[in-house]
């Protein structure tokens, strides 16, 4: 009888700790809109976004920890009877670091190798948040009469910290910073 409480009990904790997560994960990153558009027969993205630093990872930030903040683009065939079946994917991937003697924030496109600098967090993540013009494919890997769905989100990859704080960072929610997948249809 024991035993069947204690699993009753970790279950109530398990469910707990899933719902918790669920309202930091949405507090974190807000993707306001996307919407894909073709010009010259290519498709092309634009996104807005907000993205808020929790305080262990802005104080990790100014001490000299920098990471990577992903965002991932998918095109999807919607089915009906199945999971819907990914065509296209693409992935920015920005580093953050703080650069402590000039007071900078400096954001290097991983990517592209672009690197900027700004004199405050603010305009630097209002640049990895914001998303204009960013080639996806050519009209023509689309097929007709078939539903497409997109999607997009943005997280801070855990992976991209330091070792030593990367086990603080899998079991502690100020290190989940991400969006849900925000979704449209093509």
């Amino acid at each position: 009888m024991l035993i069947r409480i204690k699993k009753v009990g970790l279950i109530c904790i398990i469910i707990l700790i899933i719902f918790t997560n669920r309202l930091i994960h949405a507090e974190s990153v807000n993707i306001n809109s996307a919407s894909t558009y073709i010009d010259n027969d290519i498709f092309y993205l634009d996104s807005s976004s907000e993205f808020y630093l929790s305080k262990e990872a802005y104080k990790a930030l100014r001490q000299g920890i920098s990471f990577e903040i992903h965002t991932d683009f998918q095109l999807l065939i919607k089915q009906k009877w199945f999971w819907n079946k990914i065509i296209f994917e693409k992935k920015i991937i920005h580093k953050l670091e703080h650069k402590p003697l000039t007071e900078n924030f400096l954001i290097t496109n991983m990517n592209t190798g672009i690197v900027n600098y700004y004199k405050n967090l603010d305009a630097a993540i209002n640049a990895i948040s914001k998303i204009s013009k960013m080639k996806l494919f050519k009209q023509s890997k689309l097929q007709k009469n078939i539903n497409y769905l997109a999607r997009i989100r943005l997280y801070l990859d855990i992976d991209s910290l330091p070792s030593p704080l990367r086990p603080r960072a899998y079991f502690s929610s100020d290190w989940n910073i991400s969006s849900q997948w925000y979704k449209w249809e093509i």
